[in-house]
């Protein structure tokens, strides 16, 4: 039955005696090892089974086997040592490879289903389950070199809309595309290994060589233009109450140092330059006292800030917030200087504080 969505052609053997297949020398004469890979299994129906269920996780034996039989001939040539082996257990055999190399197999694994043939049999006599995968090399070895393709052209595109957003300052965002760039030329590689491996007549031409190691010059030096690029101008300020509120005598810039720290960690650039900034944040910070410490109370302030983001690029203001006596910014302390020291240094401010800026920045 040929299951025409999938592209794969799927035979369940209604006859009552197993098929020829089922036998080394007719798959040999049939499936020869220069033009095929194949993949087979055998098994028992275990008590308790449904035989329908069980062969149906005996196809995927089968094709997993059939796929790890072309990462063999990659890791063999080009890169680690493997380990093959026969198992018996409970009647089944089966070859199992042992690898490391698994995002390769998950690579071989999903093009093989494209156009694989499946044949399976169960003889209700005996219990005996048989799933058998075969393909071709030439049906690979075509649909690598089309993957090959489409890949690369995704790989150009993502390069386009990362200059793009550059150009109207996203570069952030810029930065993610690159980074989705080397991500697809990653799995380009999988592929050329894989076209290597069932077609070893494969030109410079086929696996794209050159455009390839082109599109990996380019993403690599995106990615250090990129690195740190958005450059944030800071406008920091202490504001003084009165004497009942002002736990400082001076700005101590507290939380300037840490939300600046936090900018660097988070792919931002500090900069002293407003004019070669892409944002200018302006943090203006104070201190209400929370609990003046008389009549066994503990002495406490909270930390405030008010704070807006501007936008050079397009000369708009993309955030304006105020953390204001909250219940996550206050410290107790021995003078009011300790607890409104402690009261900025708290993760929670920081995080409240990135929290409204950053989503606009890395957008």
């Amino acid at each position: 039955m040929l299951i025409l969505l999938a592209m794969f052609s799927f035979v369940v053997q209604a006859q009552t005696t197993p098929p020829a297949w089922t036998q080394d020398a007719t798959r040999e004469r049939d499936y020869p090892a220069r033009e095929w890979y194949t993949g087979f299994v055998r098994d028992r129906v275990k008590s308790g089974v449904d035989a329908a269920t069980a062969l149906r996780a005996l196809e995927r034996d089968a094709q997993n086997q059939l796929a790890e039989s072309i990462i063999v001939t990659i890791e063999g040539d080009t890169r680690m040592e493997n380990a093959s082996r026969q198992i018996q257990s409970g009647g089944r055999s089966a070859e199992i490879i042992t690898t490391d190399y698994r995002q390769a197999v998950r690579t071989a694994t999903a093009a093989t289903t494209v156009r694989t043939e499946m044949k399976s049999f169960h003889d209700p006599a005996t219990g005996a389950l048989y799933a058998f995968a075969a393909v071709r090399r030439a049906d690979l070895a075509a649909f690598y070199r089309t993957q090959i393709n489409v890949d690369l052209n995704k790989v150009e595109t993502a390069i386009s809309v990362s200059e793009q957003l550059t150009v109207a300052g996203k570069k952030m965002s810029a930065r993610r595309k690159v980074d989705e760039a080397r991500t697809i030329l990653a799995g380009v590689s999988f592929y050329r290994d894989l076209l290597v491996a069932v077609d070893a007549a494969s030109d410079e031409n086929s696996l794209q060589t050159a455009r390839s190691g082109n599109l990996q010059r380019t993403v690599q030096s995106l990615l250090i233009r990129l690195e740190q690029s958005t450059f944030v101008y800071m406008d920091c300020r202490h504001e003084f109450k009165n004497y009942k509120d002002d736990a400082f005598s001076s700005d101590l810039g507290i939380l300037c140092d840490i939300i600046a720290q936090a900018l660097s960690e988070n792919e931002c650039s500090v900069t002293d330059n407003r004019e070669e900034a892409d944002y200018e944040l302006t943090l203006i910070t104070s201190t209400t006292q929370r609990s003046d410490g008389q009549a066994g109370r503990l002495l406490s302030y909270y930390a405030n800030v008010k704070g807006s983001l501007y936008n050079r690029m397009t000369q708009k203001k993309t955030v304006d917030f105020s953390i204001l006596n909250d219940a996550d910014a206050y410290a107790a302390g021995r003078n009011p200087e300790d607890a409104a020291t402690k009261a900025f240094k708290k993760p929670e401010l920081r995080e409240k504080v990135l929290e409204k800026i950053l989503p606009k920045i890395k957008d």
